[in-house]
């Protein structure tokens, strides 16, 4: 591959790797398999394809589950209290 154009990686927006022409990819047409494109600007065809990442997040909540917190004194501040349970913080004592 000629230096000039090489792979483009963004984030965001798909970038003509010829005449770097962005333009932001429709959800529908998000898709991980290699295919060809071809730029609305300059015309000429290329390979793109997109990874697709997620983060999963999950907490614990007590209340959520209509448990009792199970308070424990802070080891830095003694005027905090926090679940070992759910994390959950409060300042004054339970």
């Amino acid at each position: 591959m000629h230096p000039e154009h090489d792979s483009i990686l963004d984030t965001c927006l798909r970038i003509c790797p010829y005449c770097g022409y962005k333009y932001q990819v429709e959800t529908e047409d998000i898709s991980q398999i290699r295919r060809i494109e071809e730029c609305e600007e300059c015309g000429k065809k290329f390979y793109s394809y997109d990874e697709i990442e997620f983060t999963h997040y999950a907490t614990p909540d007590c209340e959520l589950n209509g448990e009792k917190h199970k308070w424990i004194q802070s080891s830095k501040y003694n005027w905090y209290w926090e679940c070992k349970i759910c994390g959950k913080g409060i300042i004054e004592k339970p």
